[in-house]
């Protein structure tokens, strides 16, 4: 799940915050990028675990049983198609998800109204009508699984309002985490188990990765400063924007000091991030920078890449 776009983004975002700063910490800023790193395990958890809330929320708030009126087949297929649904249970007997709804992280029923506007809206969907439409089965309850994940991570307004409010990296993690949720999905459509997908490929080489960057950082900052203003004679520090300047200084870092990550990969990625994060523009300037800084320093000898497998 986390992938090494990520980790930049992550070790990005903890440096951008002590821009300018006199008296940072590295070790304190290095744990901080792995503690968020971690914390990706539990939001995968949350993000899984708000499906069976929504199902207890519509078992005890809208329970066709305790209606006053007298109940029609579609209030009771309405309800059954939420609360029976095999994918919840089997989610919540895993062991993982039986652990996080211990001491989760995240009370999805603390804001039962929101959750309610959340099921009028649902209702309203595609996916809802089509699972209505056909015989309540396993593989209707999966599709309907399925469905209502992407909803929420894609379509839903105030599901993206609930996860910006409780974490402040949701933005970088969506898409990570609603590519995990999807390989949950197909595990199950094939085995009929839940399994939660590792959060590390390499856990070892990536929290590494993680203090590599931070301490070239602050070991090379300086030297990379110089290297900068060489190469941007037109643009004095006050005309490059801060996010711009940050990832062409992690990106210069790469180059020469972290000699396991190619070249090219390090000018793709933080090409691609400054498309997420900075001003239209900033991509073709860190692409113009980057290039001729890279020329120069490859003519001088100055970066020197090794190792069979380099890594991204």
């Amino acid at each position: 799940m986390l992938n090494r776009r990520l980790i930049r983004i992550k070790t990005f975002q903890a440096l951008f915050g002590e821009f300018g700063q006199e008296n940072s910490n590295p070790t304190v800023i290095a744990k901080n990028v792995k503690k968020s790193m971690h914390g990706m395990g539990n939001n995968l958890l949350a993000v899984l675990n708000f499906l069976p809330a929504f199902t207890h929320f519509i078992e005890t708030e809208h329970n066709p049983s305790d209606f006053k009126f007298k109940t029609s087949e579609n209030d009771v297929k309405n309800f059954d198609l939420i609360t029976k649904n095999t994918f919840v249970e089997k989610l919540l007997a895993s062991n993982d998800m039986d652990t996080y709804v211990q001491r989760p992280t995240i009370d999805w029923l603390a804001d039962k109204d929101t959750i309610f506007v959340m099921y009028k809206d649902i209702k309203e969907t595609d996916f809802y009508k089509l699972a209505l439409s056909l015989p309540l089965s396993d593989a209707t309850y999966n599709d309907f699984s399925r469905a209502f994940y992407k909803y929420l991570l894609l379509d839903s307004v105030e599901f993206e309002q609930l996860m910006e409010d409780k974490n402040i990296f949701w933005y970088d993690e969506k898409v990570p985490i609603l590519k995990s949720v999807e390989k949950v999905m197909d595990h199950f459509d094939e085995t009929k188990e839940v399994r939660i997908p590792e959060l590390f490929k390499n856990e070892s080489e990536d929290l590494q990765m993680a203090d590599d960057l931070v301490e070239v950082y602050f070991a090379h900052k300086a030297e990379i400063d110089d290297s900068i203003s060489k190469y941007t004679p037109g643009w004095d520090s006050e005309r490059i924007t801060k996010i711009d300047y940050m990832l062409i200084t992690m990106a210069l870092l790469e180059f020469k000091y972290m000699p396991m990550i190619p070249v090219k990969v390090t000018l793709n990625e933080y090409i691609e991030i400054a498309k997420m994060y900075s001003t239209p523009k900033s991509s073709k300037f860190l692409n113009g920078t980057l290039d001729r800084i890279l020329k120069d320093w490859t003519e001088q000898n100055f970066i020197q890449k090794k190792g069979r497998g380099l890594i991204g």
